[in-house]
């Protein structure tokens, strides 16, 4: 159940595909050289599916001649959990990949994780892949020295089929659409967006602090930030001397030009004694005393990971939104607003079961539906119907949701009546209504 940060170096094979979203064209693309290359993972949702873990032990790429092809790339195997990706982009490291030109790659993984809702009932179902060895070609791609960011989206809906009602097994395929990126201009480092720099909740531990710089380790790598002035620090911290060694921490940055980390926020989350988890609410009891999550990522440090997680509340809990992402007055999230279908961060100074969590962050996630025709659809906002076979809507038993897009949200695509769209916010409970407020949507290619 170790906490999976999503830093490995599995997503350079499908990053270097470089196809996009409906392909691509057979053309050279330089990216950049060692430790310099920032790589992000995504996933276009399958909306049955509350959890999607894959274990990756191996990975090469087949060089050109005369580049040669390297050997394993993973110095361990690592879990990658992508459904709470879905909408969005996290980094997973900043590749070494030696310089030259590369055209496939071959990888091993094993053990498919796959959770749905069976009824009201979070289930881990029997889950087999078509093959344990993956091989991919693609066009020619050169390793340069220039700072890029490259994007892959696992196309979720497309990459499992699940068998069976209630659903009993699944059949896992994965699938991905590949973009890249590079770092606005020096100076307008403000401008980047979560795929060419920006850094949003990275996890990790403190594993040294030399100032102006700190180190996390995640997983599987090692990333340094630098601190200036304008770092805020939050959470019982107020300055970098306040952090220590083995602290665990959640990181926003941007990139700079030359392909270095500037923390712009730092959050101490526990000591080394403390535990994190997340995941979708599944069950509540009233008054609030327990909340019992689907598991989908924690720090505790054990490789099996449970199905459920259940969670202690107290009068001195903590309740918490991300208001900074909104630009907007957030609504209420505290112990009476809060729903099952909603996805949190529970996080606790220590680690015995039931952990009783200090603090409880609302955690963004992403909705697939059907945009209603009433009220009429317009870019400030609308009204998503959902499948109700989705796990939210198993989950939480909404039909609908009126999506309200946060200042200065990101619209991929333009919201029409029957369009079926995917959007990503928080999601917040009212007497018995959830609501959404959105910082982004697409068409979850």
């Amino acid at each position: 159940m170790k906490r999976v940060f999503l830093f490995t170096l599995f997503s350079v094979v499908f990053a270097l595909l470089l196809t996009g979203c409906g392909g691509g064209s057979k053309t050279t693309t330089t990216i950049a050289g060692a430790g310099n290359m920032t790589i992000n993972t995504g996933d276009a949702v399958n909306d049955q599916i509350a959890k999607l873990e894959l274990t990756i032990s191996s990975i090469t790429l087949t060089g050109v001649s005369p580049t040669a092809t390297t050997a394993n790339l993973l110095s361990k195997s690592a879990e990658v959990e992508f459904t709470h990706q879905a909408g969005t982009v996290e980094p997973l490291t900043l590749a070494n990949v030696p310089q030259g030109t590369y055209n496939g790659a071959t990888l091993t993984v094993s053990n498919p994780e796959v959770v749905v809702i069976n009824g009201t009932t979070p289930t881990k179902v029997p889950a087999t892949l078509s093959s344990g060895t993956i091989n991919v070609t693609f066009s020619n791609i050169t390793v340069g020295s220039s700072p890029m960011f490259i994007t892959f989206d696992l196309d979720l809906a497309n990459s499992i089929t699940l068998n069976g009602t209630p659903i009993t097994s699944a059949t896992v395929n994965p699938k991905f659409n590949v973009t890249s990126a590079t770092t606005p201009p020096a100076g307008n480092e403000e401008n980047e967006d979560h795929d060419n720099g920006e850094l949003e909740d990275i996890h990790g531990t403190v594993k040294s602090i030399s100032a102006p710089n700190f180190t996390i380790t995640t997983k599987s790598t090692d990333i340094t930030f630098a601190t200036d002035s304008n770092t805020r620090f939050k959470d019982g911290i107020t300055q970098l001397s306040d952090l220590k060694v083995g602290d665990i921490v959640e990181v926003d940055g941007i990139t700079k030009s030359d392909g270095t980390k500037l923390a712009t926020k730092v959050e101490r989350e526990g000591g080394e004694n403390g535990q994190e988890v997340e995941g979708l609410i599944s069950a509540l009891d009233n008054p609030l005393t327990k909340i019992t999550v689907v598991h989908q990522m924690d720090s505790s440090g054990t490789s099996n990971s449970p199905v459920t997680v259940d969670i202690s509340v107290n009068s001195s809990t903590v309740y918490s939104v991300r208001t900074d992402k909104l630009n907007i007055t957030a609504p209420a999230f505290d112990a009476t607003h809060i729903g099952k279908g909603q996805r949190i961060e529970a996080d606790s100074n220590g680690s015995t079961a039931p952990i009783l969590a200090s603090k409880v962050k609302l955690r963004e996630q992403a909705l697939v539906g059907t945009v209603a025709a009433s009220p009429a659809p317009t870019n400030s906002g609308f009204t998503l119907t959902l499948s109700p076979t989705s796990a939210f809507a198993t989950l939480s038993g909404a039909t609908s949701v009126p999506v309200t897009f946060a200042n200065g949200a990101t619209l991929k695509v333009t919201p029409t009546a029957g369009a079926t769209i995917r959007v990503r916010g928080l999601v917040f409970f009212n007497a018995g209504a959830y609501s959404m407020i959105a910082v982004r949507d697409d068409d979850n290619h």
